[in-house]
């Protein structure tokens, strides 16, 4: 059988952009970036073979930087708030019901007694999931009393998992948890860098603010003791997910690529350089005009954080009028994306590719300079508290909104493509 392509020459790269220009009348193709001053980088609309190979990141993968991982698996989390302890056990019931291996309780600052434990994991096995904690009261007492009360039922210290997320972490408290926590599964301290999202900042900012954060922690926990071990077993990330698919892919790669060489310059061993990244939607993209729009939204921010490699995923509710519905379909999301999709199968699914190759090695440039920055200005809470930090991540919102706002970027249901039954349930009973 002839073939058929052995007489078409294969263009090098020279000459396809040199057929671009000219097909682009002059213009350079370095000036077509695809990305706006709120994402604060810029890059090339396609790149090629040639010259990703050349860059320092390619061919290398997340796989080691995760724990005994042989898949791309991830914990299916979901969030319960407690007001009142018996409706949050219900709660809790109802969604590992639907398939949840996560649970993330926010203690809500409600100051536990004992006896409420027996309340709140009624009917629950606590060692059969992950279960992790915010916005305790006193974190370091209430973890105390959560193992004694899973020692006096029976459960494995080994066998425990989750944490606590913290907003706001000292290395003093955090060298307290940690050196109480003899629990290997059960990383005590995890950083809640989700907040820097929130404030507006952009990819590159939230990677080195995190970073910067957790190097402080880390120095004070060395200081104190600490070793590597414990600090990789115990130490972990929370980020939101944005809307941006590539770079969100790229940012998730790319907290285990620096967070590894933060570790290397301390001194750690490579084995040591690990850590547990956790996503969740981000809810400052939400439409509030267009709900179910918010549910196509949340499961493009999820692909993006499974193919950069999690380790647990939270996908908020699309909508708060129907909990029922929006738990349901949360999680379903991620069964989808599991049994169907298969997505857990593929280790590092995005490694090699071209374009996101590059976003790795630009975003993680700019990310890198953010962090030294913070550094040379006295680090993460010098930073914080001179408003450094804030003053930066609000120059990236108003950008972010203008931009929003003069429809250079499209927020699907709100500025364009709007629903014609917004806010009106007539119309949408009379359809």
């Amino acid at each position: 059988m002839p073939k058929l392509f052995e007489d078409f020459k294969v263009p090098s790269l020279d000459e396809w952009k040199k057929l671009t220009e000219k097909e682009l009348k002059g213009k350079d193709i370095n000036d077509l970036s695809l990305w706006l001053e709120s994402d604060g980088f810029k890059a090339n609309p396609a790149y090629f073979r040639e010259e990703t190979e050349k860059l320092p990141m390619y061919g290398k993968t997340i796989r080691p930087l995760r724990f005994d991982q042989q898949n791309n698996d991830w914990l299916i989390c979901t969030d319960v708030r407690v007001e009142d302890v018996g409706e949050a056990n219900a709660e809790i019931l109802h969604k590992l019901s639907l398939g949840a291996s996560a649970i993330t309780i926010d203690l809500n600052g409600h100051d536990f007694a004992r006896d409420e434990f027996n309340t709140l994991f009624d009917g629950v096995i606590v060692d059969a999931i992950a279960v992790s904690f915010c916005n305790a009261y006193n974190p370091l007492r209430f973890q105390a009393d959560y193992f004694a009360w899973t020692e006096k039922n029976g459960y494995p210290a080994q066998d425990l998992m989750g944490g606590f997320w913290f907003e706001q972490m000292n290395a003093d408290l955090a060298t307290a948890i940690i050196n109480d926590n003899d629990r290997h599964a059960f990383g005590a301290v995890g950083l809640d860098c989700q907040q820097f999202y929130m404030k507006g900042a952009n990819i590159s900012q939230q990677l080195g603010a995190s970073l910067a954060w957790g190097n402080e922690l880390l120095n004070g926990l060395r200081m104190n003791g600490v070793s590597f071990e414990q600090v990789s077993d115990n130490l972990g990330f929370s980020l939101a997910i944005g809307n941006s698919f590539l770079p969100e892919i790229a940012k998730f790669r790319l907290m285990r690529f620096l967070w590894a060489r933060i570790l290397q310059q301390h001194g750690a061993a490579s084995k040591r350089w690990k850590t547990w990244v956790h996503a969740q939607t981000g809810e400052r993209h939400l439409s509030s005009l267009d709900t179910p729009v918010n549910l196509l939204r949340e499961n493009a921010q999820a692909m993006s954080a499974v193919f950069g490699g999690v380790d647990s995923l939270t996908i908020n509710p699309f909508r708060q009028d129907e909990p029922e519905l929006a738990d349901r379909m949360a999680i379903n999301t991620q069964h989808l994306m599991k049994e169907e999709a298969q997505l857990d199968r593929v280790i590092d699914p995005a490694a090699g590719s071209y374009y996101v190759e590059h976003l790795t090695e630009i975003l993680g440039k700019k990310a890198w300079d953010f962090f030294l920055e913070i550094e040379e200005r006295g680090g993460y809470s010098a930073c914080t508290a001179d408003g450094f930090l804030e003053d930066e991540f609000a120059k990236s919102d108003e950008a972010y909104y203008k931009e929003v706002e003069e429809l250079q970027r499209v927020l699907v249901g709100t500025n364009k493509f709007p629903s014609p039954f917004e806010n009106s349930n007539d119309k949408v009973e009379e359809e």
